[in-house]
């Protein structure tokens, strides 16, 4: 559970030698009380950015990049595309020229996983708020068999449980009320006692949204750590970045930032040479 929790993948899916290759950071792990979005305001200030603005071809040519989108075309001398590795699995955006075999192999070699999350808000605790974290080992593999308290960071009375890899699948097609009451039975036989209905709650499905298709990616069995450099490597003007990119940080959000960071470095680097050719 612990395994299938972190990746998001059946533990028998997961590739032995490269499923924990990743690095990590030293520190305590930190909160986003108020969510990543606290994070995406930040970056995001002074930028100029289109929402709702599906991409649907990447055309290149020799001096540029131009961007086929559901609202209109734009062009660039360079793009760096950081699209979910479930998007481009899904072939939902058209290449042309297509894709190098390096890349394409690379993106069929990794795997999407899932990590879905369900908050449940009460009118008040009736769990041990000293602890942050509740496991639980029931009798159907990996369905809610992690909870954590948010009420000793947030000091809101909140409940997140997790659902990864075969129980995500399955339970993402229960309705609103249906993953509210299979949550709520399996807390109340994790603490042997009824518990009270949530006053509020929130359900992600990362994997029937078709701007994701999964949470994050895995490496499976028959993949390794030189997949995610074919996919992070140049195409012509195009660099691809995300956490699927990331080969010491596959799987968080601070691999896909800095996976953009190099993405943007290489671009101006490639920018700034042509710059130096044409002098």
């Amino acid at each position: 559970a612990e395994y299938e929790q972190e990746y998001g993948a059946d533990s028998e899916l997961l590739s032995a030698q490269w499923f924990d290759a990743a690095e990590e950071f030293d520190g305590d792990d930190q909160l986003f009380a108020k969510g990543y979005q606290t994070l995406v305001d930040f970056i995001a200030k002074g930028l100029s950015i289109k929402t709702n603005c599906l991409v649907q071809q990447v055309l290149q040519t020799a001096e540029g990049v131009t961007l086929k989108t559901s609202q209109g075309e734009f062009s660039a001398a360079a793009l760096i595309l950081t699209v979910p590795l479930g998007v481009l699995k899904a072939g939902s955006i058209a290449f042309d020229p297509p894709l190098p075999n390096a890349s394409r192999e690379a993106i069929a070699a990794l795997q999407m996983g899932l990590l879905n999350k369900c908050y449940l808000r009460f009118d008040q605790p009736f769990w041990d708020t000293t602890q942050d974290w509740l496991e639980f080992q029931g009798d159907v593999r990996g369905e809610f068999s992690e909870w954590l308290s948010l009420t000793r960071v947030t000091g809101k009375p909140v409940l997140l449980g997790f659902n990864a890899a075969r129980s995500a699948h399955a339970l993402e097609h229960l309705s609103d009320s249906q993953m509210v009451a299979r949550a709520v039975a399996t807390l109340s036989t994790m603490l042997s006692k009824p518990i009270p209905t949530p006053t509020s709650y929130q359900i992600t499905r990362w994997a029937q949204d078709p701007l994701a298709l999964g949470s994050y990616s895995y490496t499976p069995v028959g993949a390794t750590p030189a997949h995610r450099d074919d996919l992070a490597a140049p195409v012509g003007r195009m660099l691809l970045a995300g956490e699927a990119c990331s080969r010491e940080y596959f799987g968080t959000v601070h691999g896909a930032y800095l996976s953009g960071v190099e993405a943007a470095t290489q671009v101006l680097e490639m920018l700034a040479d042509e710059v130096d050719e044409q002098a």
